[in-house]
């Protein structure tokens, strides 16, 4: 912000919500047919939950069956290529699970680089992104991005003959996951203070006992236990915003979680400390597991319909992954200033002092969902250099405070392929 803000303040979210959740689904062992019956009901508004979610890709799977865009020759499009295709373009895949599953061998170099061209050359010639990369597997997926706790991950290495981020970036990559996990939420707009210093204080120490073992690569930053994203320099010199994720887990914080244990990380309990703290919650999972059986089983169901009635009523707001990050991005980088012009208001966003790319205008579509507190939201204006923005008022919320917010954009559209 600069300057006087005459009464103006950023809202942390979009009206009317108070916390913000993305389901961040690994497509490992999905199928299509599980694919298609778990977004019918999570994101269909008439037969489902209405929920805006999003989820991911292989280029080149393993198992049978795997829903991935290339048979096993890594060159041939299969036969789901035209739904991931098609999902790609409503946005309801936003993420690649890096170029494929590799778990108990390392890619082939050279066969690893020509289906990234490929693909790469497929989405962009289809005007298609994929803003978001998720790390995939065990310490065989040489193709991954560099990881705290994998040593052997070289995707981002320009040395190595595994890499191949400069494709992916190509691709409009600016998020990735790079194997890191948390069990609470994440930049708290209201947070426990004697809870943070607690575990900044227990980071520390397991961080001098790595020092002291031997182990000081594997030392965490305090800063990736307490934001939901930082700027990552990887090896080739260029940057990313690499995000936490979370899981709850009966079997620990690394348990590989499915949509049958959505119970544990969708709890009341959780859900109810996230809106307390007005914090960021990306939800690791795997919706494509178990391949068979029940869709959902009860308590699972209970658990993302108690979510869909959060977001109903404006407590939680559930948007795709790249949506929401690109929102705490704007949130917590964005520069503006408020000039009284006559009886309005006007709120003028300057710049986005963006981590990755440095100052910068925003895109008009980077902004939406954007909101302000104003002591006249009937006479306030949001303006981007020059030209006035949709911005409408909104009533007060549950701090007494009204004011003018973006809209959201619309939730991923379900493609004829899916519903």
């Amino acid at each position: 912000m600069l300057h006087n803000n005459h009464g103006v303040s950023l809202r942390p979210f979009p009206h009317p919500f108070r916390a913000a959740l993305a389901l961040c689904s690994d497509v490992d062992g999905c199928t299509p047919e599980v694919f298609r019956a778990v977004h019918r009901y999570l994101n269909d508004p008439a037969r489902g939950l209405g929920l805006p979610v999003a989820d991911s890709f292989f280029p080149r799977g393993r198992e049978p069956g795997q829903l991935a865009f290339y048979l096993p020759d890594g060159l041939t499009p299969g036969p789901h290529a035209g739904l991931i295709l098609a999902a790609l373009k409503t946005g309801l895949i936003d993420a690649l699970h890096s170029w494929g599953d590799f778990n108990g061998a390392p890619p082939d170099p050279r066969a690893l680089r020509a289906l990234a061209e490929d693909l790469t050359r497929r989405l962009t010639a289809a005007g298609l992104k994929v803003p978001v990369w998720i790390n995939h597997g065990d310490a065989h997926n040489y193709q991954n991005l560099s990881a705290r706790l994998q040593d052997g991950y070289q995707g981002d290495d320009p040395a190595s003959p595994w890499y191949t981020v400069d494709l992916a970036r190509r691709l409009g990559m600016r998020f990735a996951w790079c194997s890191e996990l948390v069990p609470w939420p994440l930049s708290p707009h209201r947070p426990r203070r004697l809870t943070l210093f607690t575990r900044v204080g227990i980071n520390s120490l397991k961080n001098f006992i790595k020092i002291f073992i031997g182990q000081k690569n594997q030392r965490r930053r305090a800063v990736s236990l307490l934001e939901l994203a930082e700027p990552l320099a990887l090896r080739d010199g260029s940057r990313l915003l690499v995000f936490n994720r979370f899981n709850r887990h009966p079997a620990g914080l690394w348990a590989r979680p499915g949509r049958h244990t959505l119970r544990y990380a969708l709890a009341p309990e959780v859900l109810a400390d996230l809106i307390r703290q007005e914090g960021f919650l990306i939800v690791y999972t795997h919706l494509g597991l178990p391949r068979e059986g029940e869709l959902f089983l009860e308590p699972d169901r209970e658990a993302v319909e108690n979510l869909a009635g959060h977001y109903r009523r404006g407590e939680v707001w559930v948007a795709p992954t790249s949506r929401l990050l690109t929102f705490w991005l704007v949130r917590r980088h964005l520069l503006w200033q408020v000039e009284a012009e006559g009886e309005r208001l006007v709120i003028h966003l300057k710049a986005l002092e963006d981590p990755l790319s440095g100052y910068r205008v925003p895109q008009p579509e980077e902004l939406a969902g954007l909101a302000f507190y104003s002591p006249r939201p009937e006479a306030t204006v949001v303006r981007l250099y020059g030209r006035d923005l949709p911005a409408a008022p909104f009533p007060p919320d549950h701090t007494g405070c009204g004011g003018v917010g973006l809209p959201l954009p619309p939730p991923p559209e379900l493609p004829p392929e899916v519903a």
